[in-house]
């Protein structure tokens, strides 16, 4: 997972009380310096489509014991948890305890007992999972109780009451959501007290999350007898972002984790993700890792599929746990597959992680979707027919240059396509441009085009996040455009004015003398690193 510098560089850095003020700290009392004004305002500015965008939606975080377990680290997390609170995100928190049980147990004087990658719950191993799931959610909740400082209420609401209150800027609930039955016997091993989680009582959330309180959920899951069993914290964050339709699920992975985490890209498609779990399975089996386990699983490249779609459909974890997978991947492309949109995956180890992949354009995480690209895809030479089509009208407005079949069948690998129910809806083409001046590589975007019954649906602004995210991937750093008439809508999505295009050395040398300049093109460009 990637980080991001720009907006990173000062939330690491923290200033004694009583030292002087540089251009690279804060000042004192946690103020911005005079230099930083510019970088907040660009970010604030930059985020304000995404406040819109995530207020009254409801995001469900998985926060692992071995995240807990980093005060230094969840304290900032809970900071940002407290943030996205108070700008109307519905929000159900789900606190792991794994590393808590494992020192509770050896405290008294036993080891931690595992099989299949499960606990194996006993009488002790259950006190101690209560007892480090009350710790747990203590923790948390002592953190989101820290209430606004006086110098900030003073400034901000001075003569009225709330300068003069204290109370916690976040209330949070807790309680018997989490329904759960006993995993029982599974290949001659009793588990005991270990639960499979059954569902989240949904309506019972919703009614909290309304009221505008934070939900916290624990491992901790209920029988149908009232017997309190010890339930997996990936189970629970998994059902619950499917029962409550959560909008996102968002997994902080531990500080070190996975190194499988570490390598993924910025979005990630529901299908890749998938294989990546099945490719790791499959070199999971071939390393032998397993081998001196005659229960483990003996998966061939014909039956992996076949395990995993059903451990997809009955949400079950214990293939993937007998493995040694990485669960936060395996989490997000559960939930994806049973219909929420979005899967975030997050290093806990970066500060502001959270804030950072929800309200930055490129986010510092890794998005598993379903949906965000449905129907895009590269275009074939069965498309220039219907690409010609889609261009024409456009071209006889005068907005794109005429066009050949021939000429779109020679460019059509650079084509990128929008379909659906095999009705083309959209098309854009992305040609390199090798370097410029500069020393920046630099693509053209060109022949974007939407049918002009789906404008207006966000269907530009998915095909040109698409080809962002492709030129991205190839290492082009500038993406330019050549436009006479549609300059608002790009302006409004991040792209500036250069000039006259044949005049601009943002352009490669041979491209500007192959424009028409009697056409008197105007370009624009947009950074994307």
């Amino acid at each position: 997972m990637k980080s991001h510098s720009l907006y990173e560089y000062d939330a690491s850095i923290d200033v004694e009380p009583n030292s002087q003020p540089t251009t690279t700290g804060r000042a004192s009392g946690g103020s911005l310096e005079r230099e930083q004004y510019g970088l907040f305002v660009k970010f604030f500015r930059q985020a304000s489509p995404y406040i819109e965008g995530h207020r009254g939606r409801s995001f469900v975080i998985a926060v692992p014991g071995e995240v807990v377990d980093r005060q230094d680290v969840l304290d900032t997390l809970l900071q940002d948890v407290a943030l996205l609170h108070g700008l109307g995100v519905h929000l159900v928190v789900v606190v792991g305890a794994r590393m808590q049980i494992n020192e509770a147990i050896r405290a008294k004087g036993s080891e931690p007992q595992y099989a299949k990658g499960y606990r194996v719950t006993d009488d002790v191993a259950m006190k101690a999972a209560v007892s480090a799931a009350g710790a747990a959610r203590m923790m948390v909740e002592a953190r989101l109780s820290k209430a606004p400082t006086i110098t900030m209420m003073r400034r901000h609401a001075r003569g009225s009451s709330a300068a003069r209150s204290q109370a916690p800027t976040v209330t949070t609930v807790s309680g018997n959501y989490v329904a759960a039955k006993r995993k029982g016997v599974v290949g001659g091993v009793d588990y005991q007290h270990t639960g499979s989680v059954r569902f989240i009582q949904a309506d019972a959330v919703r009614h909290q999350l309304k009221n505008g309180n934070v939900v916290l959920l624990s491992n901790l899951g209920y029988s149908a007898s009232g017997e309190p069993l010890n339930c997996d914290i990936y189970s629970v964050a998994v059902r619950a972002a499917i029962d409550l339709n959560a909008d996102k699920l968002i997994v902080v992975a531990p500080p070190g984790g996975d190194p499988t985490l570490d390598m993924l890209p910025a979005w990630l498609p529901l299908q890749e993700a998938e294989n990546l779990l099945l490719n790791t399975s499959r070199e999971t089996i071939m390393d032998g890792r397993h081998a001196s386990d005659t229960r483990a699983p003996s998966l061939d490249h014909g039956s992996d599929e076949e395990a995993f779609k059903r451990a997809e459909d009955e949400l079950d974890f214990d293939t993937w746990y007998e493995l040694g997978l990485p669960m936060p991947l395996l989490a997000a492309c559960m939930v994806c597959k049973a219909g929420v949109k979005r899967a975030h995956l997050i290093d806990a180890s970066i500060d502001g992680a959270l804030l950072l992949e929800l309200y930055s354009t490129d986010g510092v995480g890794s998005m598993i979707s379903s949906d965000f690209y449905e129907g895009i895809r590269p275009a074939t030479s069965t498309d220039v027919t219907r690409i010609y089509d889609l261009l024409q009208p456009m071209v006889e407005k005068g907005v794109l240059v005429q066009r050949t079949h021939q000429s779109l069948a020679d460019d059509v690998s650079h084509f990128t396509v929008l379909e659906r129910e095999n009705q083309l809806l959209a098309c854009a083409s992305m040609r390199p441009l090798g370097q410029n001046n500069d020393g920046d590589m630099v693509a053209e975007l060109g022949a974007f085009c939407v049918h002009p019954e789906y404008r207006g649906g966000g269907k530009g602004d998915t095909l040109l996040e698409y080809i962002e995210d492709r030129s991205s991937s190839l290492g082009i750093s500038v993406l330019v455009l050549l436009t006479t008439r549609t300059a608002d809508w790009f302006q409004q999505r991040g792209f500036h004015s250069a000039g006259v295009a044949h005049e601009s050395t943002l352009l490669p040398e041979s491209r500007r003398k192959a424009i028409d300049a009697s056409r008197n093109s105007q370009l624009y460009y947009k950074y994307l690193v």
